[in-house]
Formats: structure tokens, sequence, C-alpha cells
């Protein structure tokens, strides 16, 4: 037979090996070059059978063959074995994800067509609007905006440490402060902390409403003025278009609470060529327009263009470009 791992354990389970096809290879490593006769000699097994564990390893990456009249086996080394059947494990998942992703989109979007009301949820009482305000921060993958003014539910000059947790894992804050949630006791120092370990801050007199926005999926807000105690989410709908439209503009209306970082947080990204394309979008130029003025390709400034409206935070391109004009980008 093969011989064990030094553990007698398959190390390469968790990635798709099996035990026969991590023997095999384990014996390769010790037998480099072995035909399938001298495999079979080794083994004591079938040459059928090993033929097809040794196309199963030729397909995972694991052997390569030599050609010749009675063909070698090849064990390539180990680490770069395991990077390979690593990386493609993680394309397994990815695709996965965006598969349960969608799925669950089709979902919602089905219960949403056949019962309305799933749309909007409400949560009665201050601890399970805080416990929901909890759980979606965790839920965030990309963004989290929000427009934080008093009253509060929980106490407003401790930290958000669910934040913090979240801005180390590459989730981006945008947060609009009022006078009022400033001049809270400890507030502003608070606010000033969060700003150096990422959050983007600024400050604004009566914004419309306390709002929390995720991911421009799903939307918390007070339903009896600002008062936290009953709380709306809201879900993909109309209504969830008009309130991100709403953050969005008064985003762009509010000022930096800390000029300095905010621009340092803009200008490393744009480029010479950067700002060279921001200004063609500001006149309205099209994709195929813009490739003939920049002499790229056209599916390269769509991917240029693509990247700009995320660091803008703009939805159009002519929007992009105004962005630009207004924070003097361009």
């Amino acid at each position: 037979m093969f011989p064990a791992s030094a553990t007698g354990e398959n190390p390469f389970a968790a990635l798709g090996v099996t035990a026969s096809q991590q023997i095999l290879y384990s014996t390769l490593l010790h037998n480099p070059g072995s035909t399938l006769s001298e495999l079979a000699q080794l083994s004591g097994e079938a040459g059928p059978r090993l033929a097809r564990l040794l196309l199963d390893l030729e397909a995972l990456g694991m052997v390569g063959v030599d050609a010749c009249a009675d063909p070698k086996y090849v064990p390539y080394p180990p680490d770069a074995v395991v990077e390979t059947l690593i990386r493609k494990r993680e394309t397994e998942f990815i695709r996965a994800r965006i598969e349960a992703k969608r799925l669950s989109g089709d979902l919602l979007a089905a219960e949403q067509r056949t019962n309305p009301q799933k749309l909007v949820e409400i949560i009665d009482g201050l601890d399970a609007v805080v416990q929901r305000y909890e759980q979606v921060q965790r839920s965030a993958v990309k963004q989290i905006k929000a427009i934080d003014k008093p009253p509060y539910a929980v106490d407003p000059a401790s930290p958000n440490e669910i934040e913090r947790e979240r801005l180390a894992n590459g989730v981006e804050y945008r947060v609009i402060y009022t006078p009022e949630a400033l001049a809270v006791p400890g507030k502003r120092e608070m606010a000033r902390q969060d700003s150096f370990i990422g959050e983007r801050a600024r400050v604004m007199e009566n914004p419309p409403a306390k709002l929390v926005i995720v991911d421009d999926e799903m939307a918390l807000m007070p339903l009896q003025g600002d008062e936290p105690g009953i709380t709306a989410i809201i879900r993909p709908s109309t209504l969830l278009d008009i309130l991100i439209s709403v953050f969005n503009s008064c985003w762009e209306e509010a000022t930096p609470l800390y000029p300095d970082q905010e621009s340092a947080a803009v200008w490393p990204r744009l480029s010479d060529a950067d700002r060279h394309l921001l200004t063609l979008l500001a006149t309205g130029l099209k994709d195929e327009a813009v490739a003939r003025h920049t002499g790229m390709g056209a599916r390269t400034v769509s991917r240029h263009v693509a990247r700009l409206l995320r660091t803008l935070n703009a939805r159009t391109r002519f929007q992009a470009g105004v962005h630009a004009a207004r924070r003097g980008l361009v």
C-alpha cells in the first residue's frame, strides 16, 4: 500500500483532496518520476484505479506528466499545491456567496410582491431598537451612512465599539452630526477619535431625520420624530431610494467636521489622469467620447469611471464631475 502521512491523517482533506489522492501524492513525493507500472508495484493497486487517481491529481494541479512512451508522473511542490488548492476553494466560496445573495434577493423580491408589508418592519422598544442597530451594523459589507442627532437609545458619549470593529474590517462610515449631537459632553472628542481611524464625519444644522442606511439595502429611521423608541426598518423599495437620496443630498450640503482629514482621504486616490477624466465627465461626455479624448479603450474608461464613482459617492458620471468640481478636485 501507499505510505501514510507523518500523522496518519489526510492534511489536504479540507481542500477537497480524498485520502486516496493524498496517499498517492505522498508516494510520488517520495518517488518522483514514477511510471504507472512502478506505482502499481509500490502500492499493489490495480492499474485502472491508479490511472483514475492520477487523472484526479492532474485536475487538482497536484501532479504533472512527463509525456513519453511510458509517461512519468512528477509531483508539484507541496507549498505551491496548497496555494493552488486554497485559491480554488476561495473561488468556490465566493461563487457560493454570490449565488446565495442572488437567491436571497429573489426570495425577498417574491415576498415583497406577495406581502408588501414586509417592506417595512416596526421595532418597538428601546432595547429591541439597540439590538437591531447592532445587528445591522455587523451585517454591513461596504458602507454605513448615518445622520446622528439626539435623542439617543444608548449613552451618546460611549464609543461605538461595533463601528470601530467594522472600520477595521474595511466598512466605510459616513456620519452627519448635528450641532446638538456634538454639544453632548464627550461626543465631539469621540467623533474626533473615530475620524482618526477612518470615519468620514460632517456637520449639518437641522437635517430632516435621524437615519441609518446599511449598504444602500436597508435603513433604520424613527417613526415618531427623532425618538428612537419606535423605529422602522425599511427594505429595498421606493421609500428606501428616497431615504438614500435624502442622505446623499445632506452629505453634499454638510460641512466636513475635519476638512484636512477628509481631503487627505480623497486626494491620494486621484492621479493627474483621474482629474483629467473627471474634467471630461463634468462636461457630460460619454465613455466613447472620453476614450477618444484620452486614447484609452472604452472598457478601460468604464473601469476607471466605476472606480471614481465609488470614490466620490456619485451615481452618475455627470454627478461625479460635479462633485469633484465642488470639492476642488478638478
